[in-house]
Parts: C-alpha cells; structure tokens; sequence
C-alpha cells in the first residue's frame, strides 16, 4: 500500500528542523504560495513559517482579503496609507517583534535574499521592487547567505501535494480552453495577434467559475517562418496564417497563482510532405518521452527518448533546446531541466514539462508539442492533452 505523500506543513517543518530553524521569511509570490498556498494582489506580503507555530501573514492595508487562504495569522501593515511615507521600516519592526516573541534568534532564522527568477502577483502589470534598505534589515533579522539551505528550500518546489496537483490540474483545464481557441482560429487568413487575443480573452473570461479568482493566459502565437524560430524567440507578430503554414502556440497560464506550460501546432490548409515530416517527427518524439515519464528514470533518459527519435529522422540539428522543465508555483519552477546527460532522477508528485520541438528555417517551419506531466507513484499522468489534427 503506498504511503500518503507528506503535506506542505509537514514538508516545510521537515526543512525548518534539517536546517536547524526556527522560522523562515519569504516574501515572493511563488514562495507565499507555495509556503502557505497565498497568491498575493500586489506582491508586497510578507510571510514568516515558525517550525511550531501559526504562519503570520503581513498583507498591505489595500490588499484584497478574499482569496486569503485559512490557517494564517493576518497582520495588516501601512503600504499604501497616504499617511505613511515609508512602510517598509513599519513591517520590518513588526517582523522582528514576532521573531521575538517567538524566540527565534538571527541564526535560527532563514531567507532566500537571491533576486532570482520569480512569479508575478494578481497585479502582473509590475513586481513591487524590494528597497535596498528594507532587504538589508530584513538580512539583519537572518542567518547569514547559506548556498545549501537555499538549494534545500528550492528543493520544497519540486515535488506537489495532492492539493497543488488539484490546482495545477485546474490551470490546465484552464489552458485547454485557451487551446481550443487557437486551434479553432489557426485558419488562413487570421493574424496571429488575432488568435493570441482571443486565446487570453478566452481564459481570462473563466474568472468567477469553480473558485476561480484570477486567470490569465499569455499566448505567443508563430506562424510560417516565424515558426522556425520559435525554439528560441515566442513573440505574436501581425502576420497573416497563409495556406500550407504551421502555426505554434507558446502559451502560459496563471489560474488562482498555479501555473500550466503548454504548446501546441497546428497546421493550416494542406502543408508539403517536408512540413508534414517535421510536425509529424515533433509528434513522434514528444510522444516517446511521455510514454517514458515514471519514477526512477533519469531526466537524461526522458531527453533521449525525445532527441533519439529527432536525430533518427537526420533532423538532430533542429532540436536546439531542453526537453522539459519543472512547472506549477512558477512558468518555470526551480529544478532540475529535462537535457542531455543529467542524473537527477524523476520522482512521484513532480510534475514537468515534455516539449521537444523541430525548427527548420530552410522549410520556413517549427513544431512544438508541449505537456505538463504529473510523475505518479506508478507511472504518470498528462496534465492537458488536446491533440490538434494535421488541418486547423
């Protein structure tokens, strides 16, 4: 019988107690998240994680307080206040009276200081920048930068509670409908800013149903010779779909702060049999390293199976990027990639990213099939899978 995976709580106790802390201090969106599963409006909240307490959440006076999820102490602090020129000195004295009251000491005390790669909030036209000042008084309420505990708490991202996996299986319901957008819309004639508005209007529009506050999508739209780029540029143009074009579709979406990463190719009207080859090799090899997704298997094999099945058809050259990714707190969550040669072995409630793609400027063409793959203690599951026929 398999044991029931560990909590959040228990998994974030499990580290504070490996790290010898007695509490922890995050403030990005993707760590409040995943620390406490709040998504915050304005990027401004802070969170402290005691080993054996109640997490306290300081929100800014004007945050919405309607998707504040239970088990959180709330303090509210005066970002946004007229009256309070500079909050940031407010919320560190309060930070630091609780870490008093709980006796939690500087050196029992972490924080990820690194400006590393993070999510956007609800607000995602800006990230709230973190004044010098207040990042050096929060560093004087912590341990000192420790390279080890920082790899063990972007080690907490990988593997998702049954819970997240609900919520990422939400976001790709989600993008589904964004998906079915596009393949309805890969027609010639239509621009492809004109399928990527309509792709992100689509999800955007499932705001207000099952508990859904807050859905975005983010569609980068390639066709034709834009496709063969789009292994490394995703950029929507105003070009018109012409007959014969494959059309790729990058597309991003955030729902309730989870996230899914998923790319589809469709083709339009009756593309020529050396276009119908790439999009058929990009399938195929996609294909394979799914069917290859299970516990114990390295992310160097999960990349073979795909780059074996490209470099067979002579077409190596043309897959120009990784395999895959972690994906669920962020677009692109710490970890391991899917690539040549790495070790690191798949485990059950991670959930990845399957994309291998062909891109052949020559034939003014490029196909991505992208999944988001959940790793299960059998197996896997594919997230989303809307399969597109060869005719758009």
């Amino acid at each position: 019988m398999t044991a029931n995976p560990p909590s959040r709580a228990q998994q974030i106790r499990g580290f504070l107690q490996q790290q010898g802390l007695l509490a922890w201090i995050a403030w990005r969106p993707d760590e409040l998240l995943m620390l406490s599963g709040y998504f915050p409006f304005w990027g401004a909240s802070l969170l402290i994680c005691f080993a054996d307490a109640e997490p306290i959440l300081f929100v800014p006076q004007i945050e919405p307080r309607d998707h504040i999820p239970g088990g959180l102490r709330v303090r509210e602090y005066p970002w946004g206040d007229l009256k309070c020129s500079d909050p940031y000195p407010v919320l560190v004295a309060a930070v630091g009276d609780e870490l008093s009251k709980a006796r939690a000491e500087g050196q029992r005390v972490g924080m990820n200081p690194s400006a590393s790669r993070i999510s956007l909030p609800i607000q995602a036209a800006e990230q709230i920048p973190m004044p010098e000042a207040f990042a050096m008084q929060l560093s004087a309420l912590t341990a000192k930068p420790d390279a080890r505990r920082h790899a063990a708490f972007a080690d907490l991202y990988l593997r998702k509670t049954p819970e997240e996996i609900r919520a990422i299986r939400l976001a790709n319901r989600v993008a589904d409908v964004g998906l079915q957008v596009f393949f309805e819309n890969a027609q010639s004639g239509i621009a492809e800013a004109e399928i990527a508005a309509a792709v992100e209007s689509a999800i955007y529009r499932q705001i207000g149903h099952d508990g859904i506050f807050h859905s975005r999508g983010w569609a980068m739209v390639q066709s034709g010779p834009n496709s063969a780029d789009a292994g490394r540029f995703n950029r929507s143009t105003g070009r018109h779909l012409e007959n014969g074009d494959l059309v790729v579709i990058e597309l991003a979406a955030c729902v309730n702060g989870y996230w899914s990463d998923l790319t589809r190719t469709a083709a339009v009207g009756s593309p020529n049999m050396e276009v119908e080859q790439i999009f058929a090799v990009a399938r195929d090899a996609q294909q394979s390293a799914v069917d290859g997704v299970r516990p114990g298997v390295s992310a160097g094999e999960i990349d073979a199976l795909a780059r074996d099945k490209i470099a067979a058809r002579g077409l190596a050259s043309f897959f120009t990027h990784h395999t895959g990714h972690h994906v669920g707190f962020r677009y692109h969550d710490p970890g391991f990639l899917i690539l040549p040669g790495e070790s690191a072995k798949l485990e059950p409630g991670m959930v990845l990213t399957i994309e291998p793609g062909v891109y052949v400027p020559e034939q003014g063409a490029g196909a991505r099939i992208e999944d988001d793959v959940l790793v299960t203690e059998s197996g896997h599951e594919v997230l989303s899978r809307i399969d597109g026929s060869m005719q758009a």
